[in-house]
């Protein structure tokens, strides 16, 4: 008589970092596998990732934050005569700390922000997904950005530093073909969004509530074109601000 395979044995023989692989390759099975896991091994290995990625490549990518620093403060100053260099000159230190040592934190609220609004989206398309499996969902989607850190990093190191204008110059979007300082603030960011990262990261969201929220094909893409215009939000309202 053959012992059967139950659906829990199949899943303790697949160990994480198996998955940390498969999610790239064949995200659906991950997400089978994981509906019910905990959230916090995929969500520690992405914050830990991106943030000692980010500090071991900060000092060849500095003169990216400092491009957009200066192009915000330069901005700012026209606004508000009060806003002397002497102020900006601290400011940039308290945003450059940030973005070299604040990087594991930030990736940690997000994922957590971004895992509220996915469960309380699929509400409107009857997910049956659970509040801690849309956030499991959420921190498994967004591994590409590991990748993204790595491929950031690698052009610090490659590219002249004075082609390094600002975040977007080293983007996977059509905005890394613009010129921040000419382009409409508005068009600018929008194309950014355009992000090939981005965007795999938004297909693993509706590939993820496809199975895990047992709704249709057609109901998951539509998902997925919401959860990618509404995280477009913040970025469109910069844009509008710039203008």
């Amino acid at each position: 008589m053959t012992e059967s395979t139950s659906p829990a044995t199949a899943t303790a023989k697949t160990s994480f970092w198996e998955d940390v692989i498969d999610i790239f390759i064949q995200p659906a099975a991950v997400f089978r596998r994981r509906e019910h896991s905990s959230v916090w091994p995929p969500l520690l290995f992405i914050a830990i990732s991106i943030a000692v990625i980010t500090f071991a490549t900060f000092n060849v990518l500095e003169p990216m934050f400092d491009a957009e620093f200066t192009r915000g403060a330069a901005k700012g100053m026209a606004k508000n005569p009060q806003m002397t260099p002497e102020v900006m000159d601290k400011a940039r230190g308290f945003a450059n700390a940030g973005a070299k040592y604040g990087v594991g934190v930030i990736m940690l609220v997000w994922v957590f922000i971004v895992g509220v609004v996915s469960w309380l989206v699929g509400k409107i398309f009857d997910s049956k997904q659970s509040f801690q499996t849309a956030l499991a969902v959420v921190a498994w989607a967004e591994m590409p950005r590991v990748i993204g850190s790595v491929l950031i990093g690698v052009q610090g190191l490659l590219m002249d530093p004075a082609k390094l204008t600002g975040q977007m110059a080293v983007s996977l979007s059509p905005a890394r073909f613009m010129d921040p300082d000419t382009t409409n603030a508005l068009l600018f960011q929008l194309m950014g969004r355009f992000d090939l990262i981005t965007l795999w990261v938004t297909v693993l969201l509706g590939v993820g509530i496809y199975v895990t929220g047992k709704v249709s094909k057609e109901r998951a893409v539509i998902f997925a074109i919401v959860m990618w215009i509404i995280g477009s939000l913040p970025a469109l309202q910069r844009g509008y601000t710039a203008m």
